[in-house]
């Protein structure tokens, strides 16, 4: 199966959109907007319940963290709201001293009673980015310090702060629009349908209009604080099929395209510029754990299932498929992060090894469906639809009786969140860039592992490493921990990583400082 199969994909849905697309015009620079074309990935521009690419990107402009990052760079944490910071020797304790100057769009100061306020929200709301604040206490000794608090070593602290889930709320503003903070705040907090409507933050832009599937529009701080001022006077994100992005940012009615393939970005000529990099993203597939499903998931529960799965799959036809720049995933964690494994370890197709333990399996001629987003959801310029289209073709051939089921985003994803698929095929970003973000997401009973049907207590080699990894603070051995985790997971966990790709940003030549981030894609704050 050839490149163009994608391409195929993605006119037909673009076609079937194009009429409902409108095109702006021209940028205008008199006007100084920036038009950010994206497929989204979005649920509100609530922090405590956003936790998606695209409304990381929204939300790192509206609301500021204690720490951030400047730049592509993801390793080394810069000021936001907070000036210094420390960490005790046994990193159980992380101390931060709020820029005095810091205020709120409306010039209210930001206090550490706001920070107490928004991190404890986030906590209680038991949102999908509630887990980052999973063993993590918040207390503020005075106006202008915040304490964290862990109950065991917790080195990825100064990363999670930086991820915009923990972005800061005027407290005082939310709390009078249905905003808590309390214990319940799952059942008691209504300030979702209030932050959808404006932004209630400290950062260089604010929220005018906000749509779920069009498009969200900020507008700039007027007010803001911070030395680095905003680059324009309104942002637009819209959402857009890869196809149509390639056409208007090479007839300059877009700023950017944040999701073109490795193929998309060729022959866009001379007046924009190319962006390449590597992706955070790993693309994997999965087989349920949860024997009691289905009929297919007493079999996909099966390690001799999962087995000839992952011997099945033809990866190389994959890596073909996502381009120039991609890599096959040797395991679950990005390459360049820590404990990254080598194409080296990488598992290599054996389709005898995988139709013997089809045989051994037992799920014969039970059908299994695969789930996915599939209404022409792409991510680095990869369909969902095509690529699942490639892993079905390799299944069958080993003997799976596989049927695609695509979906909508709102429709597949949340039976993806509450393991109602018997495969699935999707990809993660990092919720923090750390490598402690896989560990602590795909292992029995985390995260990821309980959308797999992979139960606590699972395994218990996984979960020791994974236990060591989490409390480790010497580099050194934290790699080494992260590597054995991935080889005991390639050999018997129900996830099978496939393949990540390329990181490419098509841009306007008027536009400056355009670079792809792994949490929130594009640092819509530094480009001027």
């Amino acid at each position: 199966m050839k490149l163009t199969f994608k391409r195929v994909l993605g006119v037909v849905f673009s076609v079937a959109l194009i009429s409902t697309v409108a095109v702006t015009g021209p940028v205008n620079a008199a006007t100084k907007t920036l038009l950010v074309e994206h497929v989204f990935q979005l649920t509100s521009t609530d922090p405590g319940r956003s936790f998606e690419q695209t409304g990381n990107m929204i939300n790192r402009a509206l609301y500021e963290t204690l720490l951030t990052y400047k730049g592509g760079d993801a390793s080394t944490q810069v000021p936001g709201l907070a000036t210094k910071w420390k960490a005790n020797a046994n990193a159980t304790r992380f101390t931060f001293t709020l820029n005095k100057n810091a205020k709120f769009a409306d010039g209210t100061k930001v206090t550490s009673a706001d920070v107490v306020f928004s991190l404890n929200r986030l906590k209680n709301i038991k949102g999908n980015p509630s887990s980052l604040m999973a063993g993590i206490t918040v207390s503020a000794p005075n106006a202008s310090t915040v304490v964290l608090t862990t109950e065991k070593p917790t080195p990825q602290v100064l990363s999670i702060v930086t991820s915009p889930s923990l972005g800061i709320l005027n407290s005082k503003v939310a709390k009078a629009n249905g905003a808590t903070d309390a214990a319940d705040a799952s059942t008691t907090d209504k300030a979702l349908e209030f932050l959808k409507t404006q932004s209630i933050g400290s950062g260089p832009y604010t929220l005018r209009s906000f749509n779920l599937t069009s498009e969200v529009v900020l507008q700039k701080n007027t007010k803001y604080w911070g030395a680095d001022k905003p680059g324009y006077d309104r942002i637009v994100v819209r959402n857009v099929p890869v196809n149509v992005q390639r056409l208007n940012v090479i007839k300059g009615s877009s700023s950017i395209a944040a999701d073109l393939s490795p193929d998309q970005a060729e022959g866009v000529g001379s007046r924009v510029n190319v962006v390449e990099g590597k992706a955070s993203n790993v693309f994997f597939l999965y087989l349920s754990a949860n024997d009691a499903f289905s009929p297919a998931t007493a079999f996909t529960s099966n390690p001799k299932c999962v087995e000839a799965a992952r011997y099945a799959i033809n990866y190389n036809k994959i890596v073909r498929y996502a381009g120039t720049g991609a890599i096959q995933a040797p395991g679950i964690i990005p390459s360049f992060f820590s404990g990254a494994l080598k194409q080296k370890d990488a598992i290599k197709q054996d389709t005898a090894r995988a139709k013997a333990a089809f045989d051994a399996c037992g799920i014969k001629d039970t059908p299994v469906e695969i789930g996915y987003w599939g209404d022409g959801g792409a991510v680095n310029g990869l369909n969902f639809g095509s690529l699942a289209a490639l892993v079905d073709e390799d299944l069958r051939a080993v003997g799976f009786k596989t049927r695609l089921k695509g979906a909508p985003i709102a429709v597949s994803l949340p039976l993806y969140r509450e393991n109602k698929e018997e495969m699935g095929l999707w990809l993660w970003g990092p919720d923090w860039p750390d490598s402690t973000n896989y560990t602590e997401s795909f292992s029995p009973g985390t995260k990821v592992g309980l959308r797999m049907g992979w139960l606590e207590g699972s395994d218990p080699v996984i979960e020791d490493l994974r236990a060591k990894a989490g409390v480790e603070t010497n580099n050194r051995k934290r790699a080494t921990l992260f590597r054995k985790w991935q080889r005991e997971m390639n050999k018997r966990s129900p996830l099978i990583p496939l393949v990540q790709p390329a990181a490419i940003l098509v841009a306007n030549k008027s536009v400056r400082g355009v670079s792809d981030h792994p949490i929130w894609k594009i640092n819509l704050t530094e480009i001027k």
